[in-house]
């Protein structure tokens, strides 16, 4: 907090909002420009919202039970970062269909998810641990619905 936002205050940024589902319309675009990946649309599309589903029943739960302030003291909704859960779920998506493609574009997907996070601490709303949570929680929840 000290280094990102006490020392150097700033305006916020808004784009982690819009940012957070990047890697997840790639998908949708790259299947559109016609580089299928490894499920149809259909299947790939159930598989997304099944790994939301999932993502989002662990982070609400997470942030009721913890009750954790955010850096800004807006509200107690801080750990786990739901943005940074969103933005991970759509990086995972996007490697899951595109791995066998290149790994460039996981890569990218990553990248994407990564900079939210980081967007979270530059605009004071998230704490680091609570991004960290919420990358984990994200992976993890894409890679069980691709499991179930």
């Amino acid at each position: 907090k000290e280094e990102i936002w006490t020392e150097n205050p700033h305006p916020h940024a808004s784009l982690d909002t819009y940012l957070q589902f990047a890697p997840a319309i790639s998908v949708y675009s790259l299947n559109m420009a016609g580089m299928k990946g490894k499920n149809n649309l259909f299947d790939a599309s159930m598989i997304y919202l099944l790994s939301n589903l999932i993502m989002n029943t662990i982070v609400f739960t997470v942030k009721n039970i913890s009750h954790e302030q955010r850096p800004d003291g807006s509200d107690y909704y801080s750990f786990p970062s739901g943005h940074t859960a969103e933005a991970f779920t759509s990086a995972e998506f996007l490697y899951q269909e595109y791995r066998g493609r290149s790994p460039w574009i996981g890569i990218a997907g990553y990248g994407l998810a990564a900079s939210v996070g980081y967007l979270r601490m530059y605009n004071n709303k998230h704490w680091l641990h609570d991004v960290v949570a919420g990358a984990g929680c994200g992976s993890a929840s894409t890679r069980l619905a691709y499991f179930l």
